[in-house]
């Protein structure tokens, strides 16, 4: 899943902003791939596929055959666990796609999925169990990659109760996981007798953008020192020249700046409002915070920015101090943040 997951989201990303019909396909053949065979009846997630149709024997004649062909041999085995894990890292890639096309379809395999999860893995405080039943743990990346998946459910929808789960997450993990000093343990207590929790490089830096991208969604500086917390482990030398270090310098970047902010002023059962959203969600850029005022709602849970209440829906993008004018049509929204927040050409 950590593969497909991870294509999945570039492909969506990529998809966004090159319109490339090339990397749709392959962000939607991956969704095709997950659907039909690591899905479960109830919609969520399945663990992995086995590379090979029999236990030890190299399968390239295999999958050199056609869909059918390889059908009439048979499938390789699935693995048909349900990891919390897992299923955030395919929900929050499963969403991107759905920013990228606005196709329904893949939000509500989202959402399904995010749904079972909270019915069957949730834990007392926010967090979630890895399998039905743990030996060990809690474990961080379980409640990481689901806390990530509900804020990326937020980021495309606007509905404020996926954002309240992404906040008990976060909380779920700075009450668990967080060392004296610094960084964020991979579990809460020993695995076994041979080994003891300690912060763990990839999911620190995942713990710093989740909470610093959480920070600025909920307005609580409690995630920003979160994610300062798991900083002070990522730049502390021996992690922070240890190679490759793209993930961590990419971390201390959205640290330290802040992310493109647009916002939709509207009711969210207005088709104008609901488009300007759509087209705002679909702005390519992996560090995004994308709102919806829906004035009947009450307050933003960020309410940094004062928008004006207008009679027709709009959306307005802000960087620093400034906001633009009010922009009406979804197709300039792209135009107008380009032009705001990206260097100009030479």
């Amino acid at each position: 899943m950590a593969m497909q997951a991870g294509n999945l989201r570039v492909y969506s990303l990529a998809y966004e902003e090159w319109h490339d019909p090339a990397y749709l396909k392959a962000a939607q053949d991956i969704q095709r791939f997950l659907k039909a065979f690591l899905t479960s009846p109830e919609g969520a997630f399945y663990t992995s596929q086995d590379a090979d149709l029999i236990d030890g024997r190299h399968s390239a004649s295999y999958f050199k055959l056609d869909d059918a062909a390889r059908r009439k041999l048979g499938i390789p085995r699935i693995d048909k666990h349900i990891y919390s894990r897992e299923n955030g890292w395919a929900i929050e890639a499963v969403a991107m796609l759905y920013a990228a096309t606005g196709d329904s379809e893949y939000l509500e395999e989202a959402v399904r999925a995010a749904e079972w999860i909270l019915e069957n893995r949730a834990l007392d405080g926010g967090g979630f169990r890895h399998d039905a039943n743990d030996v060990a743990g809690p474990y961080l990346a379980d409640s990481l990659a689901m806390g990530r998946a509900f804020l990326a459910l937020y980021q495309v929808t606007g509905e404020r109760r996926w954002l309240a789960h992404a906040e008990g997450a976060a909380k779920f993990i700075t009450a668990n996981f967080a060392g004296e000093k610094a960084g964020f343990a991979t579990a809460k207590g020993p695995t076994d007798r041979a080994y003891t929790p300690r912060p763990e490089r990839d999911e620190n830096m995942l713990v710093a953008r989740f909470g610093n991208l959480l920070a600025r969604y909920a307005g609580n500086d409690d995630y920003r020192k979160m994610a300062d917390h798991a900083m002070r482990y990522l730049v502390t030398p021996q992690i922070a020249r240890f190679l490759p270090t793209g993930g961590t310098l990419l971390a201390n970047l959205e640290f330290a700046s802040e992310p493109i902010h647009i916002t939709v002023v509207g009711h969210k059962d207005d088709p104008a409002a609901q488009a300007l959203f759509h087209a705002a969600a679909a702005y390519p850029s992996g560090y995004l915070r994308i709102e919806w005022w829906d004035q009947r709602e009450g307050r933003l849970p960020n309410p940094d920015v004062q928008y004006p209440q207008l009679k027709t829906a709009a959306a307005f993008i802000c960087t620093g101090n400034t906001c633009s004018s009010p922009i009406y049509k979804p197709e300039l929204i792209r135009t107008r943040a380009d032009k705001l927040t990206r260097p100009a050409a030479d």
